[in-house]
């Protein structure tokens, strides 16, 4: 501090404009971080924290260098301008109040946290009721001297967290995705026998439940568009899910494994490395493919998710939803999703959602997708010979389900839940308080919210086939469906109700033009090995799925398919790096399903849950549970999963 600063109390501009900053960085940031500590463990490994730490400082310091410039220069003004200089000595004072608000808040907020885990205040929401109330209790405490003394004794602590953060943010780059030296290209005898080897297309449909398509036989006339598309490709009347949320689900079909194996558990999670670098883009990518993605759900982004080298061309965050986990920041920093899970970012991006609003119902505008996808596609036709893999996910139908017009009210014409608000889900077991007049409401907005995704995916498979040829194979399915029904509200959490994961999957083989309905019992970890055997190449061993050719040669001639026991599971309550003991697990053999329970599950409101075995041929609808009449189907349907979980389920 310069003499004539101190004899006027007031410090230098520089140091009074970075108050603010360094609460930020240096107190706010630990405190906000360390209760956070088990939430982490669930996603990542103990090793891993130093970077996720060293992410979430660069994150906040995008924030705290911008405000410490702006500070300074508002400063620096008044003390050159005469009219404001009484204003000269206000302003570091004011500045201080701040950072002691930042600080305090960020002490009350923490400790509130810390007693939110003995069960009290759980009424308050982390995100909102406490952090705003943390936020004026500071606020007016830093208004007061011994506030603003209080927090001046904690500067040397909050420079030495200055420090560590940045030391942190020097491991980001060392420890981001990690990739062999050199993976080595692919070369197939049977893939050069195959000349043109296919283009392929995959898309996903985000939320998009089976039960609710006009096409698996729903009420409603809901996907008159794909049931076009299917009148010259195969439909797989039992596909199932292999998670029931976007994380779990989009890495299945990628990876051709269960999500035991993968260990992509919870939302902010990802394939491990061993997934990733035998996944089926890797795979067709080292073959000789040129690859391409479009991505919407952030969550099923490729970067996000770790498959971001494997492809030439991607289109990221086409949705712009006011949130960090974005596909694009998640390509240079791997720990972006699991660091904006902090409650910290997620009332900075509540705030900026509340300020970005969107105004319509077009939010999910199918179009942000599909137009870029098929401008690769004419480029990528032009000026390249090699084949071509291209992956679209669209957002809708999931939440909010209020589809723009002319779809919206076309299944239900009330004024009920009409906006972006008013259709967002009951999540889980919440569910279970909804009148039933309103969960109806829903579930038609829902199904609006199909048509409206069917008839721009439609759109799109005509063009995609027009501009590719031929010679190409078309692949529609969903990463999870959507529950209305048992109390149950929307996906994630131990349902697994055929709602959630039974979902579409059409193939259309190149020049296929005769409608197959195959009655084959599948699941999403079958889709990588099938197209790598159309692209001529080898499945990894390290696979779990089986190709579906076979299947598909057997609804040709009417011959029946094998009966094959697949898997339903989530695991988002187990640590991803641990034994699996907490959790769900579905198995579906033929027409019987059995729902198993795992550990000690905790949802709100969620009633005692028991082993379910359901006769999906006579009761689709699951009401009816038979595990008491059938103890010995029960056991052996449960020795299945036993078996599964002694050779997938260990500690990584």
């Amino acid at each position: 501090m310069s003499a004539g600063a101190a004899a006027e109390g007031v410090e230098p501009t520089w140091r009074a404009a970075a108050l603010p900053s360094l609460a930020l960085l240096g107190v706010v940031l630990p405190l906000a971080f360390f209760p956070q500590l088990e939430d982490f463990l669930y996603v990542l490994r103990p090793a891993e924290l130093i970077p996720a730490y060293g992410t979430a400082w660069l994150f906040l310091l995008a924030l705290a260098v911008p405000l410490w410039v702006i500070l300074a220069l508002l400063l620096a003004a008044v003390g050159r301008l005469p009219a404001l200089r009484g204003l000269r000595r206000l302003l570091p004072v004011g500045l201080a109040g701040v950072a002691a608000a930042f600080t305090l808040a960020a002490l009350l907020y923490c400790l509130l946290m810390w007693v939110q885990t003995f069960g009290w205040l759980r009424g308050l929401s982390l995100r909102g009721d406490l952090l705003w109330f943390a936020l004026a209790a500071g606020g007016i405490a830093g208004c007061t001297p011994p506030g603003r003394r209080a927090v001046r004794r904690l500067r040397p602590i909050a420079t030495a967290c200055l420090s560590v953060g940045a030391l942190c943010a020097l491991s980001v780059p060392l420890l981001g995705w990690s990739r062999p030296p050199a993976t080595p290209p692919i070369s197939s005898p049977a893939a050069a026998a195959r000349s043109p080897r296919p283009n392929i297309v995959l898309l996903t449909i985000d939320a998009l439940s089976a039960e609710h398509m006009s096409l698996y036989g729903a009420a409603r006339p809901t996907t008159p568009q794909l049931s076009a598309f299917a009148a010259g490709a195969t439909t797989f009347e039992h596909a199932y899910a292999d998670g029931n949320f976007t994380t779990p689900g989009v890495a299945s079909i990628l990876t051709g494994t269960r999500p035991w194996t993968h260990r992509a558990l919870q939302l902010q999670a990802w394939p491990d490395e061993r997934a990733r670098l035998d996944s089926l883009p890797s795979l067709l990518h080292r073959a000789g493919y040129l690859t391409g993605y479009v991505s919407t759900n952030s969550a099923a982004g490729a970067a996000k998710n770790g498959f971001g080298a494997d492809f030439d061309f991607a289109a990221r965050d086409r949705i712009k939803d006011p949130d960090l986990c974005t596909d694009a920041l998640s390509a240079l920093f791997k720990y972006t999703c699991a660091v904006a899970a902090m409650p910290l970012f997620s009332a900075l991006t509540d705030l900026a959602g509340a300020v970005r609003a969107p105004r319509d119902n077009s939010h999910y505008d199918p179009a942000l997708a599909i137009d870029p996808a098929l401008a690769w596609l004419q480029r990528s036709r032009r000026t390249a010979s090699a084949p071509v893999f291209l992956w679209v996910h669209l957002f809708p139908p999931h939440a909010p389900y209020a589809a723009p017009l002319p779809w919206l009210g076309r299944f239900d014409a009330s004024a009920r839940a009409r906006t972006i608000a008013s259709t967002e889900p009951h999540w889980v077991y919440s569910m279970s308080s909804v009148s039933p007049e309103l969960a109806a409401t829903l579930a038609a907005r829902y199904d609006e919210s199909v048509l409206y995704v069917d008839h721009y995916a439609g759109e799109f498979l005509t063009r995609a086939l027009q501009l590719l040829g031929p010679d190409t194979v078309l692949v529609v399915t969903a990463d999870h469906g959507e529950s209305f029904r048992h109390g149950y509200g929307a996906h994630t959490g131990p349902g697994l109700f055929d709602e959630i994961i039974h979902v579409p999957l059409i193939i259309k083989l190149p020049g296929q033009t005769q409608a197959i309905r195959s009655p084959a019992v599948v699941e999403q970890a079958d889709i990588a090995p099938t197209l790598a055997q159309l692209a001529g190449l080898s499945a990894p061993a390290s696979w779990e799925g089986r190709s579906l050719l076979g299947a598909l040669s057997s609804a040709a001639t009417g011959a029946a398919p094998p009966v094959v026991p697949v898997f339903s599971m989530n695991f988002e309550q187990n640590p991803r790096h641990a034994r699996l003991t907490t959790g769900s697990v579905a198995v579906i053999d033929g027409r019987w399903k059995l729902v198993h329970y795992l550990g000690h599950l905790h949802y709100p409101q969620m009633p005692p849950l028991h082993d379910a075995l359901y006769d999906l041929a006579a009761d689709p609808g699951e009401t009816r549970n038979l595990a008491a009449q059938q103890p010995a189907l029960v056991a052996r349907l449960r020795a299945l999963i036993a078996a599964q979980l002694a050779r997938h389920g260990g500690a990584e």
